[in-house]
């Protein structure tokens, strides 16, 4: 009697629980039909060229809704689960990416493995702004997708791969400022004022994003790394992640190891193909349009 009430409880949770599809290939799952065959083909070829020369798994995934997945609750939920159905990336290097885009819901999210921190949610964000969202505006799907997994080889998987010390804005291209100051109303005292105001959001958004200072309590941090000891052919190298504070001097340092030569081939070797176990904690940028 006890299990046919529990079974009678527990039907209407399980009839809306959470799914996700099962991929369509380990680069490009386009559900929603976005890409023609030709740039799906040019965007898939592009992830796997990627991901032999980084050993970083990219997938992107597209979708008409995510209610048409059971799913209601926020996007950012909703791709980080995905992400890790999905197990997308390295299990040990947690370090793959997923973009994920609702073209109904209009909107999107590039979701992050464990490994990144919040320097590479700051140019995930930049990646989503810049190369994708303009784009899916004008309802330019296909040219926002691929300039989106381009952006994203060039300025996550590329550069974290290779341990560079990075901020949220370097290789980027500089922001044109002046086109959103001095558009149609430029010579209009209240259109420069509204300019100027959603300049100054921006800008404030971008600060709340970095981490206090635990010493000072000013949101001037800035994460960096250096390589202490290169690696050799079998011997691991060594590293040093360091937290600064631009406003006080704090300075916390992190050693890490940096694999060996022959540990990093055998790594991008076993990685070049189908999903690796990897997880994400929610890192990421989102967007709408």
């Amino acid at each position: 009697m006890f299990r046919l009430l529990a079974l009678l409880l527990w039907l209407p949770l399980a009839a809306h629980a959470q799914t996700y599809p099962e991929p369509l290939s380990d680069t490009v799952n386009d559900y929603a039909g976005l890409l023609p065959p030709e740039a799906e083909a040019r965007v898939a070829a592009t992830l796997q060229a990627a991901r032999d020369e980084t050993g970083v798994h990219i997938v992107l995934a597209t979708i008409n809704a995510q209610a048409d997945y059971d799913y209601s609750g926020r996007f950012a939920d909703f791709a980080t689960g995905w992400f890790n159905a999905w197990g997308i990336g390295d299990e040990a290097r947690n370090d793959g990416i997923l973009i994920l885009v609702s073209k109904d819901d209009r909107e999107m999210r590039i979701a992050l493995g464990r490994s990144y921190d919040v320097i590479w949610d700051g140019r995930a964000q930049r990646v989503v702004d810049t190369a994708m969202l303009p784009a899916f505006r004008d309802d330019l799907y296909a040219e926002g997708l691929e300039a989106g997994v381009q952006s994203a080889i060039d300025h996550l998987a590329r550069p974290f791969a290779a341990n560079e010390e990075v901020t949220e804005t370097s290789g980027f291209p500089a922001e044109p400022w002046w086109e959103r100051l001095f558009g149609p109303v430029v010579f209009v005292v209240i259109g420069l004022f509204m300019a100027f105001t959603i300049f100054r959001k921006r800008l404030r958004d971008v600060f709340d994003r970095i981490s206090a200072c635990p010493d000072c309590g000013k949101r001037k941090m800035e994460v960096s790394r250096e390589v202490l000891l290169d690696p050799g052919e079998e011997t691991d190298g060594q590293g040093m992640r360091h937290l600064r504070c631009r406003a006080c001097g704090y300075d916390h340092g992190e050693r890490f190891t940096l694999p060996s030569k022959a540990a990093r081939r055998k790594a991008r070797a076993s990685s070049r193909s189908g999903f690796g176990g990897g997880s994400s904690g929610g890192g990421g940028a989102s967007g709408k349009w």
